[in-house]
């Protein structure tokens, strides 16, 4: 019997707020293939800032087992709002995750997601001459450069670490194809490489039920609903945001008759306080920040929604994203008013599930979200086409069927 295991130091499982992608696919394996699956992330949780309870003070890990699959978290060390600690704590848990590759017995497989980029857990696969398969879900340093980061020593040590995996790797999955494409121009040899996009677990998502009792205490319960779900970071440039709703608040609502327009921010991030400063100072009282939710609640919240939004900051890399808020929504059937371009503004466009605009220049931005807003037949026009993407590019069975097909039969 097989033994995969996936590694994800940003992993979360379905209780807890962020991205399951590769909690689904370990269980996945676990449940429809004859082997056994393991999927390792960090004890200290990310998203909300706190240790595992399951990890004591003398305790390395936790390890929680169901048939074939396991959830094992690493303990490693807290941090809030430092790049030195959160550094520590990759290392950390890189350290750990090597150790136990390097000390355990019948792995088949390894399966590492970046970002985080780290050396010892790649060290410690090639030293045990396991297979390696790289799931490229970011691209640091690249990201973080072109965001603004400075630290050159940190640059030069990601871009090493990088290269190291990807060059170590026997297999290359990414989540998109200008991610892929970057990724082939750094690897000397040539592994196995495919497109496995996020996708989402269509079972939670089509014909998605409105529950009133999550929102039936919201003020904004009645409203058209523009939402967005994820997180509140710089990369999101969600200042811009705010400034065209500001726009949109002072030249464009009052044509709307019958229809009062709310913006709905779900989750959490480093900028969320400043987020709500800016909101208060520019007297946005239709915007609503709400707490983070857990990733199984997530499809039970944008149902809600009229149509949603996201955005990245205009930077030349983000070109080549597609992030799973695109699967998320169009799966729900919402429309979708977006602000990052390249890769994902093409999908859209030629799917015709959303209209792309720059939220940096509000004027612009705010006449086209004012359009959409009021063409009701276009945005129920736009969510029955992505409904119908997703079915055939976003089932996250499919994609983790052809992941498993890779790694047995090409790697």
């Amino acid at each position: 019997m097989k033994r995969i295991i996936t590694i994800n130091h940003y992993g979360v499982t379905p209780d807890m707020p962020g991205p399951t992608k590769n909690y689904e696919m370990s269980k996945f394996f676990a449940d429809n293939y004859d082997c056994k699956s393991e999927f390792w992330i960090c004890g200290y949780s990310h998203y909300i800032g706190k240790m595992d309870k399951s990890i004591g003070k003398l305790k390395f890990q936790s390890k929680k087992q169901k048939g074939n699959f396991s959830i094992v978290k690493i303990k490693s060390t807290p941090y809030r709002k430092s790049s030195f600690l959160r550094q520590l704590n990759i290392t950390v848990f890189d350290i750990i995750s090597a150790l136990k590759i390097l000390f355990s017995k019948n792995i088949d497989f390894i399966i590492l997601t970046t970002p985080p980029v780290t050396i010892f857990t790649v060290f410690a696969a090639k030293m045990r001459k396991k297979k390696l398969v790289a799931d490229v879900e970011d691209l640091w340093p690249l990201f973080l450069e072109d965001m603004g980061m400075k630290n050159k020593l940190a640059i030069k040590y990601m871009d090493f670490a990088a290269d190291y995996l990807y060059n170590s790797a026997d297999g290359i999955a990414a989540v998109s194809k200008g991610m892929l494409t970057y990724v082939k121009d750094r690897v000397a040899s040539k592994p196995m490489m495919w497109i496995s996009p996020l996708g989402v677990n269509t079972d939670d998502y089509f014909n998605k039920a409105l529950d009133y009792s999550l929102i039936e205490n919201k003020e904004w319960k009645n409203d058209f609903k523009v939402m967005y779900l994820g997180v509140h970071g710089k990369a999101n440039d969600l200042f811009s945001v705010l400034n065209t709703i500001k726009e949109f608040n002072d030249n464009k609502s009052s044509n709307l008759t019958n229809k009062k327009v709310s913006f709905i921010f779900i989750g959490d991030g480093e900028q969320k306080s400043l987020l709500i400063q800016l909101a208060k100072q520019l007297n946005l009282k239709n915007v609503y920040f709400e707490d983070p939710v857990p990733g199984k609640l997530v499809p039970n919240y944008l149902v809600h929604a009229d149509l949603c939004l996201t955005n990245l900051m205009k930077i030349e890399s983000f070109k080549l994203v597609r992030p799973n808020k695109m699967f998320q929504y169009m799966a729900l059937g919402k429309p979708i008013v977006s602000g990052i371009w390249g890769e994902f503004q093409g999908i859209i466009e030629e799917v015709g599930t959303g209209v792309y605009v720059d939220f940096t220049k509000q004027n612009e931005a705010s006449s086209k979200l004012y359009d959409l807003i009021s063409n009701e037949e276009l945005l129920k026009e736009m969510g029955n086409r992505g409904i119908e993407y997703i079915d055939n590019h976003g089932d996250r069975k499919k994609i983790f069927t052809e992941f498993y097909n890779h790694l047995v039969d090409d790697i």
